[in-house]
């Protein structure tokens, strides 16, 4: 540079130190705006990114949480990389999501769990993979193990979803509506006690009237 410099200032009669300085004097803020966008870029990606990977750990527990899925469904956008880190964390998303398709429809108990468990296995791969990916040093056990929901938390979730499909189930008629009658019942005039209730009835014994005390 110094050379190319010496036989430059030979052949022009221009001074390059001033050139040189006038286009540090320029160049440099524009470099620096430059520098510093990107940088705050790459903060703001970093945020988002730690955003999800905050929701998803602390909502882990419960996964029909409005939280949990909402980070689910951002891992795409955020994570997005064809090589590195991100790239393993899209392919763990990826598995996981195509898993959820496969939920058993039959209902059986067994499947269910099973589904259930290959379920939680690769939850915690993705974990894994994005804590990874953001330079946390958690291991996969951690990730399973180290969980607080209440108890009475998945008992409600439980109850919820069943609650809901039996109330789809009787309100599109797959199913019928159980209903028993208890007591007499009065149709047109007529005083009907069911056989359930008669027997009960039939079998209760008679009590003598009471006698009121004497004055």
């Amino acid at each position: 540079m110094t050379h190319v410099l010496k036989v430059w200032s030979r052949r022009c009669t221009v001074d390059p130190v001033p050139v040189l300085t006038i286009s540090a004097i320029i160049l440099g803020p524009i470099l620096a705006l430059i520098i510093q966008r990107e940088v705050g870029r790459y903060r703001e990606k970093r945020d988002r990114k730690l955003k999800i990977f905050r929701d998803l750990m602390a909502s882990r527990a419960t996964r029909l949480s409005p939280k949990w899925v909402e980070g689910v469904n951002a891992i795409e956008v955020e994570f997005y990389a064809k090589s590195g880190k991100d790239k393993k964390v899209i392919d763990a998303w990826r598995v996981y999501c195509d898993h959820l398709n496969y939920f058993p429809q039959t209902g059986d108990a067994s499947q269910v769990s099973a589904w259930d468990n290959k379920s939680q296995e690769l939850i915690v791969n993705l974990l894994y993979e994005m804590a990874q990916s953001l330079g946390y040093d958690y291991d996969k056990v951690g990730l399973k193990r180290n969980i607080y929901v209440p108890m009475g938390w998945g008992e409600i979730e439980i109850e919820t979803h069943l609650l809901r499909k039996a109330s789809l189930a009787v309100f599109s008629g797959s199913k019928p509506l159980k209903m028993s009658i208890e007591g007499p019942v009065e149709i047109a005039g007529e005083n009907i006690v069911p056989p359930v209730q008669s027997q009960v009835l039939e079998t209760r014994p008679q009590e003598a009237p009471k006698q009121l005390p004497e004055k």
